[in-house]
């Protein structure tokens, strides 16, 4: 992937030697206010290019509903700052946290490594050591990107389960593909590998991370196709949306792909259909979803 070099520096930084020293010093300053380890394992929500606390919205309400908890909001301001609203409780199984960018436009590094900050706050000040996740659109991108970067420092949070939701992972239609212009070979790799957007890397940078992606983690990949032809939920093709497979094939402890169609399907609303939002639930909390073996 071309980076800028801000964004180099911004990456090289966190994961050198010294930026893991400086990650355990922050976590070492908070354990000491708070020492205790948790059991609790929360999933973050996160959203994708130009989203908002809207984007998740009534897939948190319906977990809510559903008699799950959402115990914080973390906002990650322009300059990267952490502002949490909410409380944690000790005594909640799943907590649930949305995390939204004040910069909901920001090049991928930017979203990496903000991240990281939410997961050094997690580990050091609530003994987190555990984590699922969800993003939607780009959002999927940046937990992958993220896993691959940093599931090697023991000391952070350990991805456990993953959903990645209308995933751009090999391009995004109107900015570096078009209708009908990709397709799975038999082996699931796709047939033509995009480069660089402007704010997602190319499928091959992610490709040549893959054996850093945490090897016990379970994911959940869903993608939406319209069925009116273009084969898309509009602004991700199923080609682009469906190359995780390939990306992570044998990799994780298991992976499972479903498919929506129609217009339930579609990019923005995909989060919003009840019976995707059923299925994440299943996948998350259900003790039966843990052994999903469907590759």
């Amino acid at each position: 992937m071309d980076l800028s070099l801000v964004e180099l520096a911004m990456i090289s930084g966190a994961t050198s030697a010294l930026g893991r020293l400086r990650t355990h010093r922050k976590l070492a300053r908070w354990q000491r206010q708070r020492p205790q380890i948790t059991p609790q394992v929360p999933t973050i929500f996160v959203h994708g290019l130009r989203g908002s606390s809207k984007t998740m919205a009534a897939m948190l309400q319906a977990a809510v509903q559903t008699g799950y908890h959402q115990l914080l909001t973390i906002h990650i301001t322009h300059a990267g700052k952490l502002k949490i609203r909410g409380r944690w409780d000790d005594t909640v199984v799943h907590p649930l946290i949305q995390i939204t960018f004040g910069n909901n436009q920001a090049r991928l590094p930017f979203q990496v490594r903000w991240l990281h900050e939410v997961m050094i706050y997690l580990r050091g000040q609530h003994g987190v050591q555990a984590y699922n996740a969800v993003g939607h659109s780009a959002g999927s991108v940046a937990l992958v990107a993220y896993a691959e970067a940093y599931s090697q420092d023991a000391w952070l949070p350990r991805l456990r389960k993953l959903v990645t939701i209308a995933g751009p992972f090999n391009g995004v239609i109107g900015m570096n593909e078009s209708h009908n212009t990709n397709f799975l070979l038999a082996d699931g790799r796709p047939k033509v590998v995009y480069p660089k957007n402007f704010w997602l890397p190319s499928y091959a940078d992610l490709y040549q991370h893959r054996q850093d992606f945490p090897q016990d983690a379970a994911v959940l990949n869903i993608y939406g196709d319209l069925n009116d032809g273009t084969h898309s939920d509009r602004y991700i093709s199923t080609a682009s949306a469906r190359s995780l497979r390939y990306l992570l094939r044998n990799i994780p402890a298991s992976f499972r792909e479903v498919g929506f169609l129609g217009a339930s399907a579609e990019h923005s609303r995909l989060h919003d259909n009840p019976r995707v939002q059923q299925l994440v639930f299943d996948f998350l909390f259900k003790p039966a979803a843990a052994p999903l073996k469907n590759r």
